[in-house]
């Protein structure tokens, strides 16, 4: 059986679940994009946030790194 790391870091979560966001010119701060586009950000609860990506998956793997190096300082 496959063996299961704790992954968890207080104060990074990754905001729903890796779905896009993009920055909003009239509301000054990131919003979520919603329909059939899934390019955008990914945003972590610390503040971070991700290049501009094509997919949930590319996201979450953004964020999988970005704690590991919050993780190693």
């Amino acid at each position: 059986m496959p063996e299961h790391h704790n992954t968890r870091l207080a104060g990074h979560g990754l905001q729903s679940e890796g779905r896009p966001f993009e920055w909003g010119e009239y509301s000054r701060n990131w919003v979520r994009v919603y329909g059939s586009s899934r390019t955008g950000a990914g945003l972590c609860e610390c503040g971070s946030t991700s290049e501009i990506l094509e997919s949930d998956a590319a996201r979450q793997r953004w964020h999988a790194a970005h704690k590991e190096q919050m993780r190693n300082g």
